[in-house]
C-alpha cells in the first residue's frame, strides 16, 4: 500500500487501458519508461513528442533517448507523482496519442 503504490497502479491501469502504450513496469524504481507502440505510430520520435506534450497538453516528461535507450518511442515518467494526477497525466498523453494517429 502507500502513495507509491497507488500511482504506480495508477500508471499500469493507464497502461492497459490505453491501446497505444507499453511499459516496463516499475518494481522498486521511482520512475517507469513508458514506451509507444510502433506499429501504430511509426514515425513516433520521443523528442517531439515531449514537446507536443508539453505545449499542448501541459506535461512533462523525458524522452527515452535522455537516458541512452536507443529507440525513440520511450519517455521516462516519475512515480513521485500523486495517483490522481498520474491518472490524469495519462489522459493527456492518450489525447496527444489519438492526435497523432488521427494525422496518420
Amino acid at each position: 500500500g502507500g502513495r507509491l503504490h497507488e500511482t504506480r497502479k495508477a500508471i499500469v491501469e493507464a497502461i492497459e487501458a490505453s491501446s497505444f502504450l507499453t511499459a516496463h513496469i516499475p518494481e522498486g524504481a521511482l520512475y517507469c519508461f513508458v514506451g509507444v507502440d510502433l506499429e501504430q505510430l511509426p514515425d513516433f520520435n520521443d523528442e517531439q513528442f515531449g514537446l507536443d506534450l508539453l505545449e499542448k497538453q501541459h506535461v512533462l516528461v523525458t524522452p527515452g533517448n535522455g537516458f541512452n535507450i536507443p529507440e525513440k518511442n520511450y519517455v521516462r515518467i516519475t512515480l513521485l507523482t500523486e495517483a490522481t494526477i498520474m491518472r490524469d497525466v495519462f489522459k493527456r498523453i492518450d489525447v496527444l496519442l489519438k492526435e497523432y494517429a488521427a494525422a496518420i
